[in-house]
């Protein structure tokens, strides 16, 4: 297929969008029948990417072409300090914005409360497979494995996060999802603060979707261990901010000039 060749990336984006919106815009109207289903629905939509990216590699490159992109994004060639990251940096994430939180009045939360700390394992386990994480070969494996054949880190990491959020718009209006209540308004410029994190660590991993899968299943798994409540700012405000302030740390410390060069310069 030509289209798939020659856009490969816009139609993943379009393929993306629709295949979840399919499954989630319905939940919007008809939630009350199916409110047991409703986080089946979710995590299916979840797929979306890694599901797009499948079929636009197989319209573009083949049978052989997707098996070749399959064997190059799932290895375990990384090394040991990127799965550390992986691993330790969603609980440094959380615990810098729930430091914001208290430096700004933020109500100490009640630990007693939360999930106990040995079903933490088991809330990254689910994530990485089923809450998140099985979005990583088509946001990072696909997408952005061929945005930096054109574009430098930076501008490439923006496109990704600009559409990774408005893919979640949805899941805002849908009682029960995970998006639900938060104030888009923060949630967007903590996407694209993300989005530039885990092209930092894609690059970092050969190339490998492993830890970023990792990753996104801490990220969304630690923030849950660190409750906070509505105070001069909403909660998420906080988690966004914190995010933006490791994100440009880490470029001023490792990244000033090849995250803003364009590939082969």
């Amino acid at each position: 297929m030509k289209m798939a060749k020659k856009y490969p990336v816009i139609l993943f984006f379009i393929l993306t969008l629709i295949l979840s919106w399919v499954l989630w815009l319905p939940l919007l109207f008809i939630y009350d029948t199916l409110t047991q289903l409703i986080g089946v629905f979710i995590i299916i939509g979840g797929f979306s990417p890694f599901i797009a990216a499948m079929i636009i590699t197989r319209l573009s490159e083949g049978k052989t072409g997707l098996k070749d992109w399959l064997k190059s994004i799932f290895h375990f060639r990384s090394k040991i300090s990127t799965y550390l990251f992986a691993l330790i940096y969603p609980l440094f994430y959380a615990f810098t914005a729930y430091g914001l939180y208290l430096l700004f009045g933020g109500i100490p939360a009640a630990f007693s409360q939360i999930p106990p700390v040995y079903l933490y394992p088991f809330g990254i386990l689910f994530v990485f497979f089923l809450g998140g994480g099985q979005e990583e070969p088509g946001w990072r494996g696909f997408a952005l494995k061929r945005l930096l054949k054109s574009y430098n880190p930076f501008l490439s990491s923006i496109f990704i996060g600009i559409v990774w959020a408005i893919w979640h718009l949805p899941l805002f209006f849908i009682e029960g999802s995970s998006q639900a209540g938060i104030p888009f308004g923060w949630y967007f410029p903590n996407v694209i603060g993300l989005s530039i994190l885990f092209t930092m660590l894609y690059l970092r991993s050969n190339r490998s979707v492993i830890p970023s899968m990792l990753l996104h299943a801490g990220l969304n798994t630690a923030i849950g261990w660190f409750p906070m409540q509505e105070i001069i700012l909403p909660p998420y405000a906080f988690i966004t901010i914190a995010g933006w302030i490791i994100v440009v740390f880490l470029i001023a410390l490792f990244y000033r000039k090849s995250f803003f060069t364009k590939p082969g310069q």
